[in-house]
C-alpha cells in the first residue's frame, strides 16, 4: 500500500523535475547555447518518457526543433512521429501539443521533399486550429511559425497569393502578441514571395524593413543582408549587391568560427551561389567560378548529392559554363541538377533522359533545370546540326510543358495562375520553335500533333485551369461544400473593397482567405476523384478540332517568338504550321501605330491606319491565304503580345477600306478546346435580359460618349426597348436586381458604363444604377455562375481591354465573364460611342433572333453599319471595330422551328383535353337524364 502511494508522488516529482530541466534548456536556447540546451532537453525527456506521455510528446517537439536546426531532418521527423504515438491513444491529450506535432511534421516533410505529406500534416494542424481557436493564445509563437513556414513554402511552389495570405496571418499574430522580433523573419519571407513573383522593388522594400527590425548579429541577420543583396542583383544594381553579399559573408565567417564544419554550411553555400550569379552578371567569370566551385565541393562533401540547394548550385554552374562557351559541361551540370531533385535517379546519368515527374522532390526547381537543359540542347543543335541534339531538345521541352501543367494544378487562385504564366511565358514559344525545326526535318503526324498541343498550351492557361475546375467540381464535391466555397469567395470579394485602413476588415479578409485555401486543400485530400481529375489532362486532338469545323471555317493560332511568327491553320481538310519571318521592330511599330489610331477617339477625324493595317495583314493573313481560300469564318487565337488587335480592321490592300471583316466572320478563342468544348446546352427559352441603368427616354441630339460613371447614355433606352425581353431601365437596373434575376438566358445585354484598371484588374467594374456604389467588380464576376447564359453583350466601355500579361493576354472584364462560365462574350476593346454601339447592338440582336450564329450576326451588323446613313459620319474603325466576339459562335436564340413545334404540340394537347372534357361532360349529362327517366 505504501509503495502504491509512493509511485504517484514519484511520478509527480519526476514531472516537476522534467519541467525544471526543460526551463533550463529553454533558457540556454535563448542564449544561443544550443548544444547545452539539447543536453537538458534530453534529460527532461528521459524523466518522463515512460510515465507521462503528454510531457514526453511535448519534449519530442522541442528535441525535433534542435535536430532540424542541425539539418538532421529525418531524425526530427522520427521524433515527432514518436510524439504522435505517445498521445494518439489518449482521449484527453491537449490540442496544443497535437497541433505542434502536426505543424512540425509539415515543416520537416517540406525539408524532406515530401510535399504530399507536408500538405497532409499542415492540413491537420489547420483543421485543429479551426476547431479550437484557443490554441492561438496558448502557443502564439508556435502558431505564428506555423503560418510563416507555410507561407515561405507556398511561394516556392508558385502559390503566391496563398503564400501572402499565410504570411499576412503570421504578421498579424506578431503584432497582436507583441512578438516584434519575429517581424523581420516574416518580412524576409514576404520579400522572397515578391521576388518569386518578379516584383523586385517590393521585395527590396521588405528586405530593408526586415534588416531594420532585426539587430542581432546571428544567422538571421546574415540572411537579411544576403537577401538585400539578391534583391539589388534582381534590379541590376550589381556593385551595391556585392557590397551586401560581402557584409553577409564576413558575418557568416564570424558565426562559423569555432563551430563544426557543417554548422551554417547550407547558408554559406546559398550565399556563394548568389555571389556567383552576381559576379557572372558583371562578367567576372573567374571570381564567379571561385564561389560556385566552393559551393559545389562542400555540398557534395558534407551534405550529399541530393536536394534543392545543390540543384540551384548546379544550375548556376551550368550558366557559368555557357558563359564560357562550354556547352557540353553546361549540359552535364543541368542534368546533375535534375538528378539532385529526383528521388529515383535510375538512368539519369544519360544527358538526354528526363525523370518521371512523380519522383520529383522539388517540381519548381526541376522545371527550371529541365528548361535550361532543353535550351542548351537546342543551342548544341544550332552549332552542330546533329539531329540527336534536336530530338533530345524537343523531348525535353515537351516534358517541361507537361511538368508546367502539373505544377499549375496545385496553384489555388487565378491571380497566382496569371503570375505563374507571366514568369513561364517563354517556355511554350521556345518549345514550338524547337519542335517546328524537327517537324521541318521529319514531317509526320506525331510531330504535327505535338505542335498542335503546344499551340493549345500557349495562351490563357489560367482560364483553362478554371474551366477544368468548373467542370469537375460539381461532379466530385458535395453541394454544401461548394455552397460554402461560394459564400467564402463572395465574402472575400466584399472585404477586398474595404479601405486598407480598416483593420477589422483586413483581419477578417485574411481569415476568410485562409478558410478558402484550407477548403481547397480539403477538396484535394478528402475527395480522391477531384484530385484525380484535376491532375488528369484531357486535351483536344487536332482531329477532333477538324470534326468541329465546318467546310467554311478555319481555326488559326498565332505564337510569336522574336523575329518569327508561328501560325497554325486547321481546316476540315488540312492542318498546316508555318513560320513567318517578321521584322520584329517594324511589326511592333505597326501594332503600336494601329492601336493608337483605333484606341483614341478621332472626334470624327480622318483615319490614318490603313498602311499599318495592310502591313499586319501581310504578316498575319497573307502567308496563309491559300489555306483560307473559300473560308467565310475564322476562329483566331492571338498571341498574348497582340491580344488587343481586332483582325477585323486588317486590310488586304487590294482596294481602299477592304477590311477583313467584309470577307469573313471572326470569333476569338483562348484555345481550340475552350472554344469548341462547350457543354451542350439547348438555347434558353427565357427572355433576354437588358440592363440599361443610365438611359433616358429622349435621345440627345449630339453623341454622348460613355466616359463618366453617372453620365446619361442617350441611345440606350431605345436600344433596350428595341431588343425587348426583360428590360431593366434606370433605377430598376441596380446591382441587387441583377444578382437576383435568373442568368438562364439566351443573351444578357449590358448598355451601361464600365471602367478598366490596367494597374490592378481587380478594380475594373461594370456600373449599375445609381453608378457610384452599385458596381460589379472583376472578382464579383468571377463568382457568378454563367454557364446557363448563352451570350453576354458588354456594350460598356473597354470591357475587352485591360492589363496585358505575358502568356495570358488581356485581363479584361470579358475574360472575367468567360471565367464565370459564359461561353460567348461580345465585348468592346476601347471606349464605346453611344450611337454606333446602339446601332450595332440592335442589328446584332435582329440577326440573332433570326437564328444566325453569333459571329455571322456580328459581321452582318457591321456590314449593315457600312451601308447605313450614319456611316459617312462615322467612317473610322474606332466607331465599329471595337465590338468583337470572344468565345463560341453557335446560335444562342431558341430555334424558331423547334419553338413552333412546341406551340403546335401544346395546341394539340389543349384541343385533346378540351375534347376529353366535353365528352366527359356529355356522358355525365346523358346519365343524369336516364336517372330522371
Amino acid at each position: 500500500m505504501l509503495l502504491l502511494l509512493w509511485v504517484p508522488r514519484l511520478t509527480w516529482a519526476q514531472a516537476a523535475l522534467s519541467d525544471k530541466y526543460r526551463q533550463r534548456a529553454e533558457s540556454l536556447y535563448g542564449e544561443g547555447k544550443y548544444e547545452k540546451a539539447i543536453i537538458w532537453y534530453e534529460k527532461a525527456f528521459g524523466l518522463v518518457q515512460h510515465s507521462d506521455p503528454v510531457r514526453a510528446a511535448n519534449l519530442c517537439v522541442d528535441l525535433s526543433s534542435m535536430d532540424y536546426m542541425k539539418n538532421h531532418t529525418r531524425k526530427a521527423t522520427d521524433r515527432c512521429l514518436l510524439g504522435l504515438r505517445y498521445i494518439n491513444p489518449l482521449k484527453t491529450a491537449p490540442d496544443s501539443v497535437r497541433f505542434k506535432l502536426f505543424s512540425s511534421l509539415g515543416t520537416y516533410y517540406i525539408a524532406l521533399y515530401r510535399n504530399d505529406s507536408a500538405l497532409y500534416y499542415f492540413h491537420k494542424a489547420n483543421a485543429l486550429l479551426a476547431q479550437n481557436p484557443r490554441i492561438e493564445a496558448q502557443i502564439a509563437l508556435y502558431v505564428l511559425y506555423h503560418f510563416n513556414n507555410q507561407g515561405s513554402w507556398f511561394f516556392k511552389m508558385g502559390n503566391y497569393t496563398r503564400s501572402l495570405s499565410y504570411l499576412a496571418k503570421s504578421r498579424e499574430l506578431a503584432i497582436k502578441y507583441n512578438l516584434s522580433e519575429e517581424i523581420s523573419y516574416i518580412e524576409s519571407n514576404l520579400a522572397g514571395c515578391y521576388s518569386a513573383m518578379g516584383v523586385v522593388k517590393e521585395a527590396l522594400a521588405h528586405r530593408l524593413l526586415a534588416n531594420k527590425f532585426y539587430r542581432k548579429r546571428d544567422i538571421r541577420k546574415c540572411g537579411n543582408l544576403s537577401g538585400i543583396g539578391w534583391a539589388l542583383y534582381g534590379l541590376k544594381r550589381y556593385s551595391e549587391a556585392i557590397s551586401y553579399f560581402d557584409q553577409s559573408e564576413r558575418l557568416i565567417f564570424e558565426l562559423r568560427l569555432g563551430k563544426k564544419t557543417t554548422d551554417y554550411l547550407s547558408d554559406q553555400i546559398h550565399l556563394w551561389r548568389m555571389m556567383s550569379n552576381c559576379y557572372r552578371a558583371v562578367n567576372q567569370l573567374s571570381t564567379s567560378d571561385h564561389f560556385i566551385d566552393q559551393a559545389t565541393r562542400l555540398h557534395y562533401q558534407y551534405i550529399g548529392n541530393q536536394g534543392s540547394l545543390l540543384a540551384q548550385v548546379l544550375l548556376e554552374k551550368g550558366k557559368l559554363y555557357e558563359a564560357r562557351n562550354e556547352p557540353e559541361r553546361a549540359l552535364r551540370s543541368y542534368q546533375a541538377a535534375i538528378r539532385a531533385v529526383c528521388r529515383d535517379t535510375t538512368g539519369l546519368t544519360n544527358n538526354w533522359r528526363n525523370p518521371s515527374a512523380e519522383t520529383a522532390s522539388d517540381e519548381a526547381t526541376l522545371l527550371l533545370a529541365a528548361t535550361h537543359k532543353a535550351a542548351a540542347l537546342k543551342k548544341q543543335y544550332d552549332a552542330t546540326h546533329k539531329n540527336t541534339y534536336l530530338n533530345a531538345s524537343v523531348d525535353t521541352y515537351r516534358y517541361c510543358v507537361r511538368l508546367q501543367q502539373r505544377i499549375r494544378h496545385g496553384i489555388d487562385t487565378d491571380q497566382s495562375q496569371v503570375i505563374f504564366s507571366d514568369r513561364q511565358h517563354a517556355l511554350v514559344p521556345d518549345a514550338i520553335a524547337a519542335t517546328f525545326e524537327a517537324y521541318q526535318h521529319q514531317p509526320g503526324t506525331a510531330l504535327r500533333e505535338a505542335l498542335f498541343q503546344l499551340f493549345e498550351q500557349a495562351q490563357a492557361s489560367s482560364l483553362r485551369e478554371a474551366f477544368l475546375l468548373n467542370t469537375i467540381k460539381p461532379q466530385t464535391i458535395p453541394g454544401p461544400m461548394l455552397e460554402r466555397e461560394q459564400r467564402l469567395k463572395k465574402r472575400i470579394s466584399e472585404l477586398k473593397k474595404r479601405s486598407v485602413s480598416d483593420t477589422a476588415a483586413s483581419t477578417e479578409l485574411t481569415a476568410c482567405q485562409l478558410q478558402w485555401h484550407q477548403l481547397m486543400e480539403t477538396f484535394r485530400q478528402d475527395y480522391p476523384a477531384y484530385y484525380r481529375l484535376n491532375y488528369q489532362d484531357v486535351a483536344m486532338s487536332s482531329r477532333a478540332l477538324q470534326q468541329q469545323l465546318g467546310h467554311q471555317a478555319a481555326y488559326i493560332a498565332y505564337v510569336r517568338r522574336g523575329a518569327s511568327l508561328f501560325i497554325l491553320v486547321v481546316t476540315d481538310g488540312a492542318i498546316d504550321v508555318i513560320r513567318q519571318p517578321i521584322d520584329a521592330a517594324r511589326f511592333d511599330e505597326q501594332l503600336v501605330k494601329l492601336s493608337q489610331e483605333l484606341y483614341h477617339d478621332p472626334v470624327l477625324g480622318r483615319y490614318n491606319g490603313t498602311a499599318y493595317a495592310a502591313g499586319l495583314y501581310a504578316a498575319c493573313i497573307e502567308p496563309i491565304r491559300k489555306q483560307l481560300a473559300g473560308k467565310t469564318r475564322l476562329v483566331i487565337s492571338r498571341d498574348w503580345s497582340f491580344n488587343f488587335l481586332p483582325f477585323e480592321v486588317l486590310e488586304t490592300g487590294r482596294q481602299s477600306r477592304d477590311y477583313l471583316t467584309r470577307h469573313v466572320a471572326i470569333a476569338y478563342a483562348f484555345s481550340a478546346q475552350s472554344f469548341f468544348d462547350v457543354h451542350q446546352r439547348s438555347a434558353s427559352t427565357n427572355p433576354v435580359l437588358v440592363m440599361a441603368p443610365f438611359a433616358r427616354a429622349e435621345a440627345l441630339e449630339s453623341t454622348v460618349n460613355r466616359q463618366g460613371t453617372a453620365q446619361t447614355l442617350a441611345s440606350s433606352e431605345a436600344e433596350a426597348r428595341s431588343i425587348g425581353g426583360d428590360v431593366l431601365i434606370g433605377p430598376e437596373a441596380n446591382l441587387p436586381n441583377f444578382l437576383q434575376t435568373s442568368f438562364d438566358r439566351p443573351v444578357i445585354y449590358f448598355a451601361t458604363h464600365a471602367k478598366t484598371d490596367d494597374a490592378d484588374p481587380a478594380n475594373s467594374y461594370i456600373a449599375f444604377y445609381p453608378g457610384e456604389t452599385d458596381k460589379l467588380y472583376t472578382d464579383d464576376i468571377y463568382n457568378l455562375s454563367l454557364s446557363s447564359t448563352g451570350l453576354a453583350v458588354l456594350g460598356a466601355c473597354e470591357t475587352g481591354s485591360g492589363q496585358i500579361r505575358k502568356g495570358e493576354g488581356i485581363l479584361s472584364l470579358a475574360r472575367a465573364f468567360a471565367y464565370a462560365g459564359c461561353p460567348s462574350v461580345v465585348t468592346t476593346l476601347w471606349k464605346a460611342n453611344d450611337e454606333t454601339t446602339s446601332f450595332l447592338t440592335i442589328r446584332l440582336h435582329h440577326y440573332l433572333e433570326e437564328g444566325m450564329s453569333t459571329d455571322r450576326a456580328l459581321q452582318q451588323a457591321r456590314l449593315d453599319f457600312f451601308e447605313s446613313p450614319i456611316f459617312p459620319k462615322y467612317d473610322h474603325p474606332y466607331y465599329w471595330a471595337n465590338y468583337t466576339l470572344l468565345g463560341n459562335y453557335d446560335p444562342v436564340m431558341p430555334d424558331g422551328d423547334q419553338s413552333m413545334a412546341v406551340w403546335w404540340l401544346l395546341l394539340v394537347v389543349g384541343i385533346g383535353l378540351l375534347v376529353f372534357w366535353q365528352r366527359k361532360r356529355l356522358v355525365r349529362t346523358l346519365r343524369e337524364k336516364e336517372q330522371v327517366a
